[in-house]
């Protein structure tokens, strides 16, 4: 059910802007970072409505320049994250108005549209807000979510996947962003999970061994003063 980002149509013409600027050299001036600050915040506002783009592919590309000191990573995280709202909410307000017509109508993409109703189905009649984080945000609104919940479930997922992809690319490179955007967000998410469960199974073990060792000294106390 992690499906909130569209699929990565847009990684080569990502790829080929990063290698342009690469080959620009420093003299490029302001005027072509204020423009991979506006390409980034359009995908990414597409990406935020749940719908196919290229905005994992400029997230990626825009972490891996800022690590280059192309762009500032500062300004890369708040404005991707504003474009994700955006898009979101936009996205939302789109589904409540279409409803399920939107999804479920004859035509192109007819079954996999009417999958992802289907998922929306079980998701949000069960677990609203987890469904909230990874259902498409047009999903959100078909299936009128409350707006309160819907934007903490926004922030919730854009968090992640921003931080996950500038994150990623910023700190580890190209070569580590590309191969996360050629694996999918699922197996990086499984990953992800796997880490957290193990430092939580870690943490578990330390407090039970420290309560046992901290048991020996506390049943002590009683028996000397009782001598």
């Amino acid at each position: 059910m992690l499906m909130r980002p569209g699929p990565p149509v847009g990684n080569v013409s990502c790829w080929t802007l990063v290698s342009g600027i690469r080959a620009s050299g420093p003299g490029t001036g302001r005027a072509m970072s204020v423009g991979e600050y506006v390409i980034m915040f359009s995908c990414v506002v597409v990406m935020g409505a749940g719908l196919p783009g290229a905005g994992d592919a400029c997230l990626i590309a825009a972490g891996t320049l800022a690590g280059e000191g192309k762009l500032n990573v500062w300004v890369v995280l708040a404005s991707a994250m504003a474009a994700w709202m955006l898009g979101s909410v936009a996205g939302y307000f789109i589904g409540e108005h279409g409803g399920r017509a939107l999804l479920d109508h004859p035509g192109r993409l007819e079954k996999s549209r009417r999958k992802l109703l289907a998922k929306g189905d079980r998701a949000f009649g069960r677990y609203t807000f987890l469904a909230s984080v990874t259902m498409p945000a047009f999903v959100s609104g078909i299936f009128r979510v409350r707006f309160w919940i819907f934007v903490l479930g926004a922030l919730t997922a854009g968090i992640g996947w921003i931080g996950m992809y500038v994150g990623a690319s910023y700190f580890f490179g190209a070569e580590i962003a590309k191969r996360i955007g050629n694996a999918g967000a699922k197996a990086v998410l499984g990953v992800i999970v796997i880490v957290a469960i193990g430092l939580l199974a870690r943490a578990g073990v330390a407090r039970w061994r420290a309560s046992r060792q901290a048991r020996p000294a506390g049943a002590a106390a009683p028996d000397s003063l009782a001598s």
